[in-house]
């Protein structure tokens, strides 16, 4: 009985997210127009690299939101080869139920390029039961680095 108590225990529990870090693997994120690669700063790290093509990509995985929670935190660090102020690179973040209805629930545009960002929103929790999550773009041109995401 302890045990399952323990595990219940919502302190104790996982990562809404698994390998936010792109730990020399893509699973189980999805995400066709991305691959790992080495860290271009840090080479002992790796990193999603996405080839934006006509600026679309999406990252995509599913999740288990806490019942308890009303709103949760996404972060991680974005990094565009190519992105200015008249052409920024634009990201979303996109939550589906089990029926594959979605909610835009954060969003931002990118406009410098080779410079790290810190990207942390607050997200709340859409009314239908969340089951996956994808981090896309419909604009922007480049190369794309995602690293150290989490939903928390």
């Amino acid at each position: 009985m302890l045990l399952l108590a323990a595990l219940s225990h919502p302190a104790l529990a996982g990562p809404i997210l698994r390998n936010g870090g792109f730990d020399k693997e893509l699973t189980p994120w999805t995400c066709e127009e991305g691959k790992i690669v080495p860290d271009p700063d840090k080479k002992e790290n790796s990193l999603l690299e996405i080839n934006l093509d006509g600026g679309i990509f999406g990252l995509g995985q599913k999740i288990k939101w806490p019942a308890n929670k009303k709103e949760l935190t996404l972060s991680f660090r974005v990094k565009a080869s190519v992105a200015t102020e008249q052409s920024p690179v634009q990201w979303r973040l996109r939550i589906s139920d089990k029926e594959e209805n979605s909610a835009l629930v954060a969003g931002a545009t990118i406009k410098k390029s080779g410079e790290w960002l810190i990207v942390t929103q607050v997200i709340k929790r859409p009314e239908s039961e969340p089951a996956s999550m994808m981090l896309e773009s419909n604009r922007g041109e480049g190369i794309l680095w995602i690293d150290d995401v989490e939903l928390k």
